[in-house]
């Protein structure tokens, strides 16, 4: 608290200067009319898993439609989290709680990095813990909600975990790099990463002018984390103070004014056709389906204690909706890792169907002979 004192008296003690236009405005094709602004949700109505709510496979069709409709500006929408908001004391469901597939989580920042590049974009975080808090700061124009939480990313040092302290080594190093490789996009110092990912690394800032300094040490004007045992998180407020925010916003409305817009076209928006609906359509789906493959499970169980061969079609035919979900749904394929420490995949169901159709031949086999 202290700390977080000290900060808000050397910021107020500038001379209160007034918000110029938005840079996002001069990078419009026309800076001169109101911007027409896109949502992108990363994560839906509590739903932002990453590796399955938050996943390529949807922004692969979202990067279509932005080119089709030509916003004026991106806004970036992320609410995802592993823990709810009495983080400290209630997790959520294993099954909830995302992975870092790093294949697809560059890939999908690429999407917006490349191929969205001539669209201005704003990264705007309603609440991010865990691995989704490398996307929220791979945008340099970030802004948060008064209650937004970076918190999380001490995820990234458990999964670098192994019995093998050379390989533990080697992974970390590899693991360490791709993530604070998002942290790069942002215009962010690998110091502030590692502090945020390693828990034996502290971090602490210094200040020349406005220009702030970060310190792998606690050797800085503001200490922001100075325990070793204990990774940094950061909350809204502290981002706004350090510069990583330019500030906070509770509505879309909020934002626009915070970045200095008096006027924008929101027609996108009130229609529903930005990406809002496009990806909760899609969150909606793979989780519907998600549940039709746990059904189909169970009856292929069921089905499977049974004796009679005539049952053994039914057995085919669940088995060929699950994998059928994972083949359309890669979110799908991911839960059933997860749930099953790795073992199901689609590989292994195709192997299950092949089993069960052999059994069909053999059956089919014995009642012509005899």
């Amino acid at each position: 608290m202290r700390a977080l004192a000290l900060l808000a008296a050397i910021v107020a003690a500038f001379p209160a200067v007034s918000a110029p236009p938005s840079p996002l405005q001069a990078d419009q094709k026309d800076p001169t009319k109101a911007p027409k602004i896109y949502v992108v949700p990363f994560g839906v109505g509590g739903h932002g898993q990453i590796g399955t709510d938050i996943h390529s496979s949807i922004y692969e069709k979202l990067v279509q439609d932005v080119k089709a409709k030509k916003p004026d500006l991106l806004v970036l929408k992320l609410e995802s989290f592993d823990r709810t908001k009495n983080w400290q004391r209630d997790m959520v469901g294993r099954d909830e709680m995302g992975r870092f597939d790093r294949e697809d989580a560059r890939k999908t920042l690429l999407l917006f990095k490349q191929d969205l590049a001539e669209f201005p974009q704003v990264m705007w975080v309603k609440d991010s813990v865990g691995f989704a808090t490398l996307f929220a700061m791979a945008w340099p124009n970030m802004y948060t909600d008064g209650e937004a939480r970076l918190y999380g990313l001490a995820r990234i040092n458990e999964m670098t975990q192994h019995p093998d302290p050379e390989v533990q080594r080697k992974f970390e190093a590899a693991i360490m790099s791709i993530a604070n490789g998002f942290l790069k996009e942002g215009g962010h110092p690998s110091v502030l990463g590692d502090a945020m990912m390693r828990p034996e690394k502290l971090l602490s800032v210094s200040f020349k002018g406005r220009e702030l300094t970060w310190l792998p040490d606690t050797t800085g004007t503001i200490v922001i984390d100075g325990s070793p045992e204990s990774v940094a998180n950061i909350d809204a407020r502290t981002a706004e103070d350090l510069g990583l925010s330019g500030g906070t916003a509770e509505s879309i409305e909020d934002l626009m004014f915070q970045m200095g817009y008096r006027e924008w076209d929101d027609s996108l928006v009130k229609q529903g056709l930005d990406g809002q609906k496009l990806v909760g359509d899609y969150v909606t789906n793979w989780r519907k389906a998600m549940d039709a493959s746990l059904q189909a499970w169970g009856q292929y169980e069921q089905l499977k204690g049974d004796s009679d061969p005539k049952g053994l079609p039914k057995q085919a035919k669940a088995l060929e909706q699950i994998r059928d979900a994972m083949a359309k749904y890669p979110a799908v394929e991911f839960r059933w890792k997860q749930q099953s420490g790795g073992k199901m995949n689609r590989d292994a169901v195709d192997g299950m169907i092949k089993q069960v159709r052999d059994q069909i031949k053999k059956s089919k086999a014995k009642g012509s002979s005899s």
